[in-house]
């Protein structure tokens, strides 16, 4: 499976601005994307190259989980970007306007390619895929499927408007059906579901409020684009003190009936069938992960 990774945040950072890579580095951010594409001007994209080639060099990134979103397929910048930053101390690429199952094989088989041309182990480069189009998110489970590189589905919620020509409403109901729909493709292929920004970045309970919901629809994680969200983040998508010890007390129910040779388990008054088992398991792995990266 490879839903083992956590990303409950993932910290956008414009690869141009210098202090701000630097700054990304003391957050506690779960995993970085270094941004190659939308938020860098076009008169910028040779100094971003330059800035995050000169950072992965000097082996900053060693101790981070580190994606850099490249510039889409059909870019004149694709090569370039991949030029610069097609070293081992990035773990791999968050790749924007994918639309079809398609033009992810595309890009799996062009980066299997440099990595033999570049001694770089068969697939060290991990995938997540923006889904931001109406075409993405009608092929979103066989855009979740296609490579084996892929460890996450994305949600690029203003993209997705712009594409239908929907609003943002407050709540936004434009993305109900996207979000459930991704939410749906990761998880029966495996991989984690990462929901779109919230861009108030100074509300902080409105974030709370609509990532909450997130994570009640199966998100695993968000993408930010401010540090100041990263503490709200992980409150958000970490499992609360109450479903963990439920979750621990199921699996010790479980454990002990098991021992016993009975086939029906009881907590609180309860059955304890299969699915509530295999959910509790999943919450402690995830605190485990958790822990692991608290400690």
């Amino acid at each position: 499976m490879r839903s083992e990774y956590l990303l409950r945040s993932m910290l956008y950072v414009p690869a141009y601005k210098e202090n701000l890579i630097e700054k990304s580095l003391t957050t506690s951010a779960d995993a970085i994307i270094y941004d190659l594409e939308d938020s860098v001007p076009q008169a910028c994209k040779e100094k971003a190259r330059m800035i995050l080639e000169n950072h992965i060099l000097s082996g900053v990134f060693q101790k981070k989980l580190t994606f850099v979103r490249i510039n889409c397929l059909e870019s004149d910048w694709l090569l370039e970007d991949l030029k610069h930053v097609f070293y081992k101390d990035i773990d791999g690429f968050v790749l924007p306007k994918i639309n079809t199952a398609e033009e992810l094989k595309v890009f799996d088989e062009m980066l299997s390619k440099m990595e033999l041309d570049n001694g770089i182990e068969n697939g060290h480069f991990k995938f997540i895929p923006l889904i931001e189009t109406a075409s993405a998110v009608l092929d979103a489970l066989s855009i979740a499927k296609a490579s084996k590189r892929t460890i996450a589905l994305a949600f690029g919620g203003e993209d997705f408007l712009n594409d239908i020509q929907g609003t943002h409403g407050n709540p936004p109901y434009a993305f109900d059906y996207p979000r459930a729909t991704i939410v749906l493709a990761a998880r029966a292929a495996g991989i984690l579901p990462i929901d779109t920004p919230y861009l108030a970045i100074r509300d902080l309970e409105g974030f709370v409020k609509e990532k909450r919901l997130s994570y009640e629809m199966g998100f695993a994680g968000v993408q930010v684009v401010s540090p100041r969200q990263l503490e709200v983040a992980h409150q958000c998508f970490t499992p609360d003190e109450e479903d963990v010890k439920r979750s621990e007390g199921i699996m010790e129910a479980w454990n002990n009936a098991q021992e016993e040779g009975a086939t029906i388990a009881m907590y609180q008054d309860k059955m304890i069938g299969p699915p509530m088992r295999k959910r509790a398991e999943k919450i402690l792995e995830v605190m485990e992960r958790i822990r692991e990266k608290e400690s």
